[in-house]
């Protein structure tokens, strides 16, 4: 099983996906994808969004940029900037994002109200003369509509008319955020019609989450996770090992693991950050994830209630020596990332 790791904003940036390939991928993930960029009208990338594709910052990684946009134009001259300057050979098309100021813009998931206009704009990309020359591959990742799942046949039948690298799909609606059940269904119908390769991703947080996966979609194989592995990293280790049913965890190695790798995003990302305050809160935004494998929070309600560096690493140090990380049957978070 191939093992991707998803592109969450704000969470999955440089700082973390070289981190967690030194503590836990070793290799376990087949590919890494950006948050998204979002081109704009100068034709130039946003400094940060600059520095999270460099390829100084992604060495040893096999990196896909996303890209959410609804104009082929802009995609186009994405697609070149980030293949002539930077190397990249594959590029992902946004069509899942459910933000309202997303959809409100006809972009990520609102871009599958117009399947016409979506048709027209993977026409004008497929047929572009350097994407073709340079056999750049083109992948969706794409939920199964806006409001209703009644158009995801007419959806897959677009799809199908061109030769995609992958298509990603989360089997929800956009209104239904990442809540509600997954859509099996659906995703059941895009592995039997898709001329394309086909990718899941979509509530596979524990073992048993993917033990259940496996059972359903044995022909599927390849799966894309986010809010698993941010919340334990370790899970890496079940989905890669040859017998996972039977796979017997270290759940104090996992604990010694963590620290490290929170460590090693923590001292990245204040390397770029102006001020403690700002590294904090983007570390509390990996514990509002993390929490979720301790047995008690107590010790977690500290870390983010933590305003001052010096406090907010004395609290995960005590949370570290005082909680244990267990293995949980099922998780129901409560953001909606």
């Amino acid at each position: 099983m191939d093992i991707y790791l998803a592109p969450l904003e704000g969470l999955t940036d440089y700082t973390f996906r070289n981190s967690y390939e030194q503590v836990y991928g070793k290799g376990k993930i087949a590919k890494y994808f950006t948050p998204f960029i979002s081109p704009n009208s100068s034709e130039n990338f946003l400094t940060k969004e600059m520095r999270d594709v460099d390829r100084d910052n992604n060495k040893g990684l096999y990196v896909v940029p996303q890209v959410m946009t609804n104009n082929s134009k802009d995609f186009i001259w994405t697609i070149k900037k980030l293949h002539k300057e930077l190397g990249y050979e594959e590029i992902n098309l946004n069509l899942g994002c459910p933000s309202g100021t997303v959809v409100s813009k006809k972009k990520g998931s609102g871009f599958l109200g117009d399947i016409e206009g979506l048709d027209k704009f993977l026409y004008e990309t497929m047929s572009d003369k350097y994407v073709q020359d340079n056999n750049i591959k083109i992948s969706l990742k794409t939920r199964i509509g806006l409001d209703t799942a009644s158009n995801w046949e007419e959806i897959i039948g677009v799809y199908n008319k061109y030769k995609l690298e992958e298509i990603i799909v989360h089997p929800r609606i956009r209104t239904d955020f990442y809540k509600n059940e997954v859509n099996k269904e659906a995703f059941k119908y895009a592995l039997r019609m898709s001329t394309n390769k086909v990718v899941y991703n979509g509530d596979i947080f524990t073992r048993r989450d993917y033990l259940d996966f496996l059972t359903e979609f044995k022909e599927c194989d390849a799966i894309m996770l986010g809010r698993g592995l941010v919340a334990d990293p370790a899970l890496i280790n079940v989905l890669k090992a040859e017998d996972p049913v039977n796979y017997v965890r270290d759940l104090q190695k996992d604990k010694e693991q963590l620290s490290k790798f929170h460590e090693k995003v923590l001292n990245e990302r204040l390397k770029i950050m102006s001020g403690d305050k700002h590294a904090i809160h983007r570390m509390k935004e990996m514990w509002c994830y993390m929490e979720y494998v301790f047995d008690d929070k107590k010790d977690v309600k500290q870390v983010k209630k933590s305003q001052k560096m010096e406090e907010y690493k004395l609290a995960v140090k005590v949370l570290l020596n005082n909680t244990n990380i267990v293995e949980k049957e099922h998780i129901s978070f409560w953001k909606k990332h």
